[in-house]
């Protein structure tokens, strides 16, 4: 068995991470053929010129690396190297002169479904009162620990009913973190967003075996594992009023052993709180929904999660301002919150969706509530994030443009970010925090919303760079999830990790990252720096900096499904080459014999009658020699979508090509398509959805533009409406 000790003398004896070497950073797991391929170079490298090699060497794409640019959070000057091009499957690296190859990664169509399975499944290994056995655990089998079925009430949580030191029963849920303790407040957006990951993308859960001991009952394994979690959740609900205990735990920590060996201590529920409340009303109503079609497996299930839900809410209501702070005799992690109106509008929105009661709609006062990316003391993006995804279940009183303000204002505050960053990443210095990995993922979470909202290809590309980043396309090179990647992290803050007789730790936990407080460097020193982006120590003494955590893993289980499915099908390198031929072909047939402001009408109104019978949401513009002839924005489009319009039809008036033209010439010849030399992102954008007017004899006149769908939806949309106008038989 491994020793705390030992650990904790190699941190003190320098056994810490030295400073990044001047490397070729990188994904070092692999990307899906059609998504967005970057690499950091750094900037002493030699040349401009970069080369991706298959297995055995052979170069397959060369480009050119971009500008030099500083990242304050590291104070690193580099480069970035796109290789979006590259969508044959196998097995690749990028070679640059000077420089060592960077690690090896893979490119292919299921490329997330092993990461996705091992990060949902660490939830199975952080289950309490069940025995892990080997026919599910593997290596990782163990006895079962805390079964908290005699749990003392605490007397910070006694009752008229439950007087301290009264008994009660709280099984199942997860050890929250690299501890063995159960905390509401990260149980709440831990399963919320489990749930919300198979709400959103169903199919992908339901081909997701991750062999756990419910696997095979009909019911997707991420809501079985979501069931172990929610049903200790209902126990910690006091039935008499409906309040909600904040913890369970012991008085201080368990010692760095496994947990059946963690059992000689007393185990509390401590005071009810209003922010445990709160996350429980919106968690228990998100799992209503998702649990009422499971009534085989678990009868009666969803009805009883409502009504707890409104019981808490009741609780909340009358008890406002309970904030939670830990007794005198509990050092256990407090999770204390000093503000409950974000709990308070998420549980709203969570219970207007699944009762359809427009009084709390009413109660979130939405017009108040902002949209910033999920933490476990901040849960105003879950609220707008539910209500995007069930905006068509809405009562009549819900904005839709104020939901839609929300989510595409946040996602593009969030692109403008990774635009602009030199690691192409939307984490700014002053986001390296506590748990800092969870704060990328969380953004890349809500990245995605925007994308599904509107289909802005730049929002998945930012949320994918957010998964490069934990795989090691960081600072330090390394890969922040135990199990995946050339250089994953191998010595997590984690119990079990630590106590068992296995070297390699549980796979499929992301640990916290990086962040410049070094809360611990008293115990596990030296880190090897405080720049916000290299305070990293892979050690198990660093609870700062390398703990894991369930509410740091949800957010990756979300994404890896999420780009799995989001991600367009791609089309090979030796087809790109057709590709450009079928948009010349489409320009050359698409043309009109004449072009007036009646055909400018009938085609805007058949462009908007065949995005509402796709039940799309888009913005059109027609122009002629600069005068606008037709423009719509349907219902939910929001107000951006114009800048989209003047941007991509810009770049057809000065290439005279469609703006899909555009963009697949510079994907095919290795370029970033928000980088192309000489144009200005601000004034164009190589999108797909805007398409030259073209008068036979005359020449180019104008642009009919589409916005508000991935791009090349967006340019489809408009060759469909022009080919049935035209009349053009062709196969385009």
């Amino acid at each position: 068995m491994k020793r705390l000790s030992l650990l904790l003398t190699l941190c003190a004896a320098g056994g810490a991470l030295a400073a990044p070497e001047a490397i070729i950073k990188v994904n070092q797991l692999a990307f899906l053929p059609a998504s967005q391929k970057l690499a950091v170079v750094p900037a002493e490298a030699k040349g401009g010129r970069f080369d991706i090699v298959d297995a055995e060497g052979k170069p397959v794409f060369s480009g050119t690396l971009g500008s030099p640019v500083r990242w304050d959070a590291s104070g690193e000057t580099v480069r970035i190297a796109g290789f979006s091009g590259v969508n044959v499957p196998g097995r690749y690296r990028v070679k640059v002169d000077g420089l060592a190859p960077s690690d090896p990664f893979t490119v292919g169509p299921d490329a997330y479904r092993a990461l996705g399975a091992a990060s949902l499944k660490a939830y199975y290994f952080n289950r309490s009162a069940i025995a892990l056995a080997p026919k599910h655990a593997g290596v990782y089998a163990r006895p079962a620990g805390h079964p908290d079925d005699r749990v003392r009430v605490h007397a910070s949580a006694a009752s008229s009913t439950r007087p301290a030191g009264s008994v009660i029963a709280s099984s199942r849920g997860w050890y929250d973190a690299g501890d063995y303790n159960k905390y509401l407040p990260s149980s709440g957006i831990s399963t919320y967003t489990l749930l919300a990951a198979y709400e959103h993308f169903p199919a992908w859960f339901e081909r997701l075996d991750v062999n756990i001991p419910e696997s095979g009952n009909g019911v997707p394994d991420v809501v079985d594992e979501a069931m172990w979690n929610l049903e200790w959740m209902l126990s910690m609900q006091d039935p008499a009023d409906g309040g909600v205990y904040h913890k369970l735990t012991n008085l201080k920590f368990d010692a760095m052993v496994m947990p059946h060996l963690a059992m000689k201590e007393p185990r509390y529920v401590v005071a009810k709180s209003t922010s445990a409340a709160l996350n429980f009303a919106a968690t228990m109503a998100a799992a209503s929904r998702v649990l009422a079609p499971y009534q085989k497996q678990y009868p009666g299930m969803a009805a009883k999660m409502l009504t707890a839900a409104e019981n808490a809410w009741k609780w909340a209501q009358a008890n406002p301002a309970v904030l939670f702070k830990n007794p005198p005799d509990v050092v256990t992690g407090e999770y204390g919150d000093a503000r409950v109106d974000d709990e308070l509008a998420w549980a709203a929105a969570e219970l207007y969706i699944s009762t359809g009661k427009d009084s709390y709609y009413l109660a979130m006062q939405p017009e108040t509530v902002s949209a910033t990316y999920p933490a476990w003391d901040d849960v105003r993006g879950l609220a707008w994030m539910s209500l995007a995804h069930h905006r068509s279940r809405l009562t009549p009183l819900a904005d839709h443009a104020l939901i839609a303000a929300r989510i595409d204002g946040l996602a593009a505050r969030l692109a403008a970010e990774w635009r602009s960053s030199a690691y192409r990443v939307p984490m700014r210095a002053q986001d390296f925090v506590w748990g800092s990995n969870a704060v990328m993922l969380n953004q890349a979470m809500m990245l995605v919303q925007g994308y599904r909202l509107n289909g802005k290809r730049e929002y998945l590309e930012a949320a994918q760079s957010a998964l490069d980043y934990v795989l090691g396309r960081n600072a330090l090179g390394l890969s922040f999830v135990t199990g995946f990647g050339a250089r994953p992290s191998m010595h997590p803050h984690h119990r079990p990790s630590q106590g068992d007789s296995v070297a390699a730790p549980v796979p499929g936990w992301v640990t916290g990252g990086p962040q410049p407080f070094q809360q611990d460097k008293a115990e596990c020193r030296p880190y090897p720096s405080t720049l916000p982006a290299l305070s990293y120590l892979d050690h198990v003494c660093s609870f700062a900096s390398n703990e894991v955590a369930i509410n740091w893993n949800a957010p990756l289980v979300y994404l890896t499904a999420a780009l799995s499915e989001l991600t367009p099908q791609a089309r090979t390198m030796s087809e790109h080459g057709n590709a450009l031929d079928v948009l010349r072909r489409q320009e050359q047939l698409l043309q009109f014999d004449s072009f007036s402001n009646d055909t400018a009408l009938e085609i805007g109104l058949k462009l908007v009658e065949l995005a509402r019978a796709n039940k799309q949401v888009i913005s059109v513009e027609i122009a002629r020699n600069g005068q606008v002839l037709f423009a719509h924005g349907m219902t939910g489009a929001p107000a951006d979508h114009g800048d989209w319009i003047r941007r991509k039809s810009k770049l057809v008036n000065r290439t005279g090509h469609s703006s899909f033209y555009v963009h697949t010439e510079v994907v095919q010849n290795g370029g970033d398509i928000d980088a192309i030399p000489s144009f200005d992102i601000r004034e164009y954008a190589a999108h797909g959805g805007s398409f030259p007017v073209v008068v036979k004899g005359t020449g180019q006149v104008g642009t009919i533009t589409v916005s508000g769908l991935p791009g090349p939806d967006d340019h489809r949309l408009v060759v469909t409406v022009l080919k049935d106008y035209l009349k053009v038989r062709e196969a385009l």
